[in-house]
């Protein structure tokens, strides 16, 4: 998630002779958006094999960096705990024959037994290879995809000495592609690059994806432990949860795929998973590692695959995106495929942090990554405030369509939202961040059209008069904008030159949606931002922004994701520079520096068959380092287990409330607010935010240490000030650590 060295909009043609060690790029190639280089320095060297086969090329005050030479492999040692790390599957033996083979089903094999498995030559090959290519016949049929791990290939290998590392040098002769990996040691463990200028397409064939490792966390479904997978707040599945086998593979698209945009979908489309954080983690017998994608997170995805009948043994990894797919537009309906002509120019690499053995849980696992977060990214400690506050939403208006004319519904104004403010401070909320929610001129979901605001909620002086209010009453005012969409019906936009295009040259659009091209969106940002000044607002809610990250194959306005995250965070840093509080909707890791506030955090997982049970991950990692809010407190079918919830991961209390009944918005597309007149909600929103200020005040900054399940529905977590919090599903009182907790409430000590 660090920040790239992008220069939009400029090109480059990459120099003929690149860098030492890695070749020629092949002639004919069109100019690419600029990349930072991976300008290292790389001298010759030939690796001295032992009788085992393998090289020492790099160690540290922790960690030795092997080669091996058969399959151009490696291994790690991990001098602390003894641990070997190989990147081939190394989790058992072949057996010779079937007959002398041990069953692949789940069995009682002891975490330390090496059973013996018999597994064809093709699939030892794949068990061996250090990565798995994707690539296609640009000439003879774009639509198909060949794979082939390394040992399945003609190729040959060179070795370059790079600081604390090695570069291999892969030329695969079968596809006429040179591809280069580079192998470091860091003081945390190892780090992975498939440096970008190293890449070769010499022939007829274009790399389309590339699997980096895939067995370097191979584990048995009699071992101990499990992986982590950042499916929604987190997930893990556990090896002897025979719930996974014979399951399919598990990919889940870093940041999601824009092509499943939540307002562009059809009613019969499913959402894909929420994946917000460019890592995943495998704790083995009580030695583990999490996995961090630190560039080219936008172009990856990370893949589980469980035990089957043919492949004994689990699987998890990161695969490396360089050309993405699209329906064919000039055979409409046939489902023929075609592929990016121009390979995604980015940088990709992979740090894998090894922890202490015994401390390899998911908690773990989640320290690790924040304190990567703060020590790599900029990410800090949130500051101590006064009170926990009340997150509130304030809708106002949108259009409900009609069959001759559209009619606009309004529900809240500026005056009836500080009637709303003023009706919550008579209840003793002190500290309320309001944001406002179809605010604009053209009411919710008629973007980019922004200011002035409609006069149905009484124009600019209202909005003026609201914010006055606020100022004089200590509330926290935010604006929430849509950057991310345009919508026909609402103009200001060019529908040709401001949208997002696909790779197939057709326009992203839905019915009168389409996608805001990343350049259009950052000029937006900046005129909103200059408008909103003359409203003296304290902050700005950014939708969708971080959520998703489009790319525009646009001839005049290409743009990679890797560039729009970017444009993102231009966005955000801009913001912050003006002293406002950034709000962002969705909590991918790009946001983390900038955000004040991620709103919409989920605190589940999708619910594949394949995972055992999902996990805080995300909450662990953030709290103490920004807020979050997760599902409105008045649209949730169960607010006793809601409000426990939040106590055990750490949100904040939030409403989205109108003046008048929700009943005005049954037939727009704003019907998912069946529940929202405030005076229906006051009561309980006073109350919340009063026990959550008595009771969790003590924990509201403080890092989380661990979490865990204690008793069957019964958590406890655990803060770096040394409070513990323990929350009770159960419909029965627990004691656990000599504290009861009554049933369906929690315990803070």
């Amino acid at each position: 998630m660090k920040k790239r060295i992008l220069a939009l909009g400029l090109t480059l043609a990459l120099a003929a002779t690149m860098l030492a060690g890695c070749g020629s790029k092949s002639s004919g190639k069109a100019a690419v958006p600029e990349i930072e280089l991976n300008e290292k320095s790389v001298t010759d060297m030939k690796p001295d094999f032992d009788e085992s086969g393998f090289a020492e090329v790099a160690d540290n005050d922790r960690f030795e960096l092997y080669v091996q030479e058969e399959g151009a492999g490696i291994k790690v040692v991990d001098k602390d705990t003894g641990k070997e790390w190989m990147s081939s599957a190394s989790a058992f033996d072949y057996a010779e024959d079937f007959d002398s083979a041990d069953p692949v089903e789940p069995t009682a094999y002891g975490p330390e037994d090496r059973p013996k498995y018999a597994v064809n030559n093709k699939w030892q090959q794949k068990l061996n290879s250090i990565f798995e290519i994707f690539y296609t016949n640009r000439v003879n049929g774009y639509g198909a995809v060949i794979n082939l791990s390394l040992l399945e290939m003609d190729y040959t290998v060179e070795y370059k000495q790079i600081e604390n590392g090695v570069r291999v040098l892969y030329d695969l002769q079968n596809a006429s592609i040179k591809i280069a990996l580079d192998f470091s040691l860091s003081d945390r463990g190892l780090v992975v690059e498939v440096p970008q200028e190293c890449i070769e397409e010499n022939g007829d064939y274009d790399i389309t994806s590339l699997k980096i490792m895939p067995y370097f966390a191979d584990a048995l479904d009699s071992n101990n432990g499990y992986y982590f997978y950042p499916d929604g707040s987190g997930a893990i599945m556990e090896f002897k949860d025979s719930a996974h086998y014979l399951e399919t593979e598990l990919a889940l698209t870093v940041y999601g795929d824009i092509l499943k945009y939540k307002n562009m979908l059809s009613v019969f489309d499913e959402e894909d998973p929420s994946v917000t954080l460019p890592v995943f983690g495998a704790n083995i017998n009580d030695n583990g590692f999490i996995g961090i994608i630190e560039e080219g997170e936008e172009v990856s995805k990370i893949k589980v695959n469980p035990t089957n009948s043919v492949i004994p043994t689990n699987a998890l990894y990161a695969e490396f995106q360089f050309r993405r797919s699209f329906s064919d537009a000039r055979i409409a309906g046939s489902g023929v495929m075609t592929f990016d002509p121009k390979i995604i120019e980015s940088q990709r690499k992979i740090e894998y942090v090894f922890l202490d053995k015994g401390k390899s849980t998911y908690s773990d696992m989640a320290v690790a990554y924040r304190d990567y977060l703060m020590n790599d990214c900029g990410v800090t400690e949130k500051a101590e405030t006064d009170a926990i506050p009340l997150s509130l939403d304030l809708f106002m208006g949108i259009y409900e369509e009609g069959m001759l004319f559209d009619t606009f519904k309004t529900v809240t104004t500026f005056d009836q939202s500080q009637t709303i403010l003023k009706a919550l401070k008579d209840e003793g909320v002190d500290d309320i961040q309001l944001q406002l929610k179809g605010w604009t001129h053209g009411g919710y979901f008629r973007d980019p059209e922004m200011f002035p605001p409609n006069g149905k909620f009484g124009g600019k002086s209202g909005l003026k008069k609201l914010s006055s209010y606020a100022e004089e009453n200590g509330v926290q005012l935010s604006l929430e904008t849509n950057l991310m969409e345009a919508n026909a019906k609402a103009g200001g936009y060019s529908e040709r030159k401001d949208v997002v295009y696909l790779g197939n040259k057709t326009i992203f659009q839905n019915g009168d949606i389409s996608i805001m091209s990343p350049s259009t969106a950052r000029k937006n940002a900046d005129d909103f931002l200059e408008e909103a000044a003359k409203y003296d607002i304290d902050g700005v809610s950014y939708y969708a922004l971080g959520e998703y990250v489009p790319y525009n194959y646009n001839a005049d306005d290409y743009i990679t994701q890797g560039q729009a995250a970017d444009i993102w965070q231009d966005i955000f840093q801009t913001t912050k520079d003006k002293d406002l509080f950034v709000s962002v909707q969705g909590g991918n890791s790009y946001v983390l520096p900038y955000a004040d506030k991620i709103t919409d955090l989920t605190y589940r997982d999708s619910g594949y068959l394949l995972t055992t049970k999902s996990v805080p991950f995300y909450q662990i990692a953030v709290h103490g380092l920004t807020e979050y809010t997760g599902q409105a407190a008045n649209l949730s079918s169960d607010l006793e287990k809601e409000k426990l919830k939040w106590v055990e991961f750490g949100y904040i209390p939030y409403f989205e409330l109108t003046y008048s009944g929700s009943e005005d918005l049954m037939y727009t597309d704003y019907a998912e607010l069946f529940s929202s007149e405030y005076k229906s909600w006051i009561d309980e929103a006073s109350e919340i935010y009063q026990e959550f200020n008595e009771n969790l005040k003590d924990v509201w900054t403080a890092l989380i240490t661990s979490h865990e399940e204690v008793k069957t529905d019964v958590f406890k977590v655990t803060y770096d000030n040394g409070k513990v919090v323990y929350v009770n599903y159960n419909n029965e009182d627990v004691v656990v650590d000599g504290v009861t907790v009554n049933a369906m409430d929690y315990v803070v000590k």
